[in-house]
């Protein structure tokens, strides 16, 4: 999967950038999405893979969806967490499958 460089969710379109320190609060993730300045952020840092990154911008893009849709979620990081990582690994599997690349 290649990262773009950023992705519209809810007709905003959310750049993407990348940081050694990425924190929520004071807890150091692999991710964060801000909804005031429209940017999702990864981390950059060396021991963060390839996969780890996809993972992480999955699971910042249905933070996304789920907040322009305005909905509130019992226990959304775990569900977030199971989608990001199932939708990946379906994509990455079947990705010609789904879709007609040029």
């Amino acid at each position: 999967m290649k990262i773009p460089e950023s992705i519209r969710i809810g007709g905003v379109e959310y750049a993407i950038k990348y940081d050694r320190n990425v924190r929520v609060g004071n807890q150091l993730c692999y991710g964060a999405i801000s909804y005031d300045n429209s940017t999702i952020t990864l981390s950059e840092n060396d021991g963060v893979e390839h996969q780890r990154r996809c993972v992480t911008l999955w699971h910042e893009i249905l933070h996304g969806i789920r907040e322009h849709a305005g909905m509130e979620i019992e226990n959304e990081e775990e569900i977030v967490e199971m989608f990001s990582k199932g939708i990946y690994q379906v994509l990455q599997d079947n990705g010609g499958r789904l879709f007609d690349l040029l």
